[in-house]
């Protein structure tokens, strides 16, 4: 694997916020990189958000970038780090060959409105079919929930898209997008790459399956009633029995249904399921909500969720993917964990950076810890909890 290290520069600052020390990095940055950015990334935590404005502007002057996007998070990435408790912003700066990086915002009203598939291709120009891939990170707070997305996956083809849901203030809830020197506060920002360099995505959804398949045989929109003619309660009684009492201590609390995404499949493991929290449980009709809409005859499977599951998804989706792209250099990129991930999940710090670090010891990363996580499964783009989505800047194919 060909990790092409001086394309990608990354550095966390802590706070209190010094503007000449902003400065003489970027500066710097422009003796390391082979050529100006092609794009750069700004991540903070709550209390950098004072000074975003004025941080953005000196990495845009600076270091010559012409485009920039990012978000505020509960927490940050910058290489192998991962910056949880700690107050201050990221900056990571990207120089891809013979490409180039355009960015938008989308206001909520649009991606929201009655019209929005037309609205978002019209918002999206042409970067709607040339586009190799995106970077999309939203509000949460005026967009809410993943029904949008769909609108999303149509009006951009399906090109890969990863990233987040952006974390809010801890004292007004309100999460901040940035998109080149502007801050927005609803809606989402988007940055497509076109020509020689694309993303290729890495996610783990954390979890493992446990018991046997079942075919939903009664549901109604997100309400599933019946798997295999029976209540999906009773079905998961017994499956909780079936387990270890090693198993049953890992499920209190973290038991999820995967949904099959490929239904030609005969076997099913992990990476092959749309991961979903169970929302809503009626002891008295044995029915479970879950928060995406499923259809009679779907194929669904249990699922744990634990540190040593989420480790070893994570382990082999990426080692997939490092087969999957050959020899095709990787020139950096960009972490979106989610907030119920890090040293609360593993019981260490730097984890999930170090599965990458040791998969890719030279590689650049920078990246955010999210409140809802994008990534694709089977072609399709869906928001996630207590993944670990990775965009890999790399030539294409």
């Amino acid at each position: 694997m060909s990790v092409a290290s001086n394309h990608s520069v990354v550095r966390f600052f802590n706070l209190p916020f010094i503007p000449t020390e902003v400065e003489a990095w970027a500066s710097e940055q422009l003796q390391i990189l082979p050529g100006t950015p092609t794009f750069g990334c700004f991540f903070c935590t709550d209390a950098a958000l004072p000074h975003a404005e004025e941080i953005l502007e000196i990495v845009r002057i600076y270091a010559h970038v012409p485009v920039l996007i990012g978000c505020s998070g509960a927490g940050l990435v910058a290489d192998e780090h991962e910056i949880e408790g700690e107050q201050g912003f990221v900056v990571a700066l990207h120089h891809l060959p013979d490409t180039t990086a355009t960015v938008r915002h989308l206001p909520a009203d649009r991606l929201l409105a009655d019209d929005k598939g037309a609205s978002l291709k019209e918002l999206l120009g042409d970067a709607s079919t040339v586009a190799n891939a995106w970077i999309l990170f939203a509000s949460s707070e005026s967009l809410g929930s993943e029904s949008w997305l769909a609108d999303w996956d149509r009006a951009t083809g399906g090109r890969v898209t990863m990233g987040g849901f952006a974390c809010g203030d801890i004292r007004n809830l309100e999460s901040s997008l940035f998109c080149d020197g502007k801050i927005y506060h609803d809606g989402a920002v988007a940055l497509s790459l076109e020509g020689a360099v694309t993303i290729e995505p890495v996610l783990s959804q954390g979890c493992r399956p446990v018991g046997s398949p079942w075919t939903v045989t009664q549901a109604e929109h997100n309400v599933i009633h019946r798997i295999g003619n029976r209540p999906i309660l009773e079905v998961l009684r017994d499956t909780l029995e079936g387990m270890s009492v090693e198993d049953q201590k890992h499920a209190r609390g973290n038991i999820f249904v995967g949904l099959v995404m490929d239904e030609y499949k005969a076997n099913f493991r992990t990476g092959d399921f749309l991961v979903r929290n169970l929302a809503a449980i009626d002891p008295q009709t044995g029915s479970v909500a879950i928060a995406t809409p499923l259809r009679v005859g779907q194929n669904l499977q249990f699922q744990i969720r634990d540190a040593e599951s989420a480790a070893f998804d994570f382990e082999q989706a990426l080692q997939q993917k490092l087969i999957e792209i050959s020899q095709r250099p990787v020139y950096g990129a960009c972490l979106c964990d989610c907030i119920g991930r890090g040293s609360s999940l593993f019981g260490v710090p730097d984890h999930d950076t170090g599965v990458i670090r040791a998969a890719l010891p030279e590689l650049r990363v920078g990246g955010v810890f999210c409140n809802g996580e994008f990534g694709m499964v089977k072609g399709h783009t869906f928001l996630h909890g207590y993944a670990a989505s990775l965009g890999l800047f790399v030539q294409k194919s």
